[in-house]
Order: structure tokens, then C-alpha cells, then sequence
């Protein structure tokens, strides 16, 4: 990876770290128990995803969509089943970071518009 692969990849880092966040705050004011095993599994994801952006060589890199859409299908899961309109912004905001990876990973395969 050159210098600007590997910043594209620090501020995916910064970005999941976001997320991780973010995830913690809608975890810790969720009223239902039942919806704590999604949210582990999104937790889950967001680790996974950093894992490969870590490991940082093409293959990884590429595995990071997949990953990438699986987490914004987990966090869509908790978002229309969420109970309160209160959180729409923190679901929006995960889903505007995962965006940003997104195009950071394009960045970094050079498949970015």
C-alpha cells in the first residue's frame, strides 16, 4: 500500500472507531433485549471490517465491501425496528460513516468515481 492507500485506511479506522461509538450510545439506550444480539453482531462487523482494512493488501481490502454491506444491513435491521424517532440521527450518522469507508475502499482499489 502506498501513503495514500494507507490514509484512505487510517481514516476508515477513525471512521469504524466512529461507528463503534455511535453503536455504543443506541446499545446502551435500547429498550428492547431482544435486539442485543444484533447489535452484537453489528459490533461484530465493524471489528471485521477493521481487521481487514488492518491487514491492508488487496485481497482484504476487496473483502471489506462485502463486509461493508453486511454491516449497513445489520444497522438498517436495528434502524425500522427501532421504537424511537430520537435515534434517527445516530442511524444516520452510521450509515453516513460506512458511506465514507465505502468510497475510502473504492479509493484504495482505484475504483472510486
Amino acid at each position: 500500500m502506498d501513503a495514500n492507500q494507507n490514509n484512505y485506511i487510517n481514516m476508515s479506522l477513525e471512521r469504524i472507531a466512529t461507528c463503534e461509538t455511535t453503536l455504543e450510545k443506541l446499545s446502551a439506550t435500547c429498550c428492547l433485549p431482544v435486539r442485543s444480539k444484533k447489535m452484537e453482531d453489528t459490533f461484530d462487523s465493524l471489528n471485521n471490517l477493521g481487521s481487514q482494512l488492518r491487514t491492508a493488501n488487496k485481497e482484504s481490502i476487496s473483502n471489506c465491501i462485502v463486509e461493508i454491506e453486511e454491516c449497513g444491513s445489520q444497522i438498517g435491521k436495528l434502524y425500522v425496528s427501532c421504537c424511537t424517532e430520537r435515534k434517527e440521527p445516530l442511524y444516520q450518522q452510521l450509515f453516513k460513516q460506512l458511506n465514507e469507508i465505502h468510497t475510502n475502499v473504492h479509493r484504495i482499489l482505484g475504483t472510486a468515481h
